[in-house]
């Protein structure tokens, strides 16, 4: 028997860290802090994952999905 697709509520919240020259998000669910992202202006995107491994991205919204997919992956 299949599994039923669970509806899961995600958030994204610019952390105290925000600046012009920085963009930091954390993905919470829920309101648990699932995995940050960063990004210094015009660097790479930062992922960190709530296991504190990191990663790199090309952009904050792969690097916001890296995060969900390791969430669906590893904590459900």
């Amino acid at each position: 028997m299949a599994n039923r697709n669970k509806n899961i509520e995600v958030e994204i919240k610019e952390t105290t860290n925000q600046s012009d020259s920085l963009t930091e998000l954390e993905v919470l669910v829920k309101n648990k802090v699932i995995g940050t992202v960063r990004q210094p202006l015009d660097e790479q995107v930062a992922v960190r994952y709530k296991t504190e491994k990191e990663m790199t991205a090309k952009t904050i919204d792969e690097g916001i999905q890296m995060i969900i997919a390791e969430y669906n992956l590893h904590d459900q």
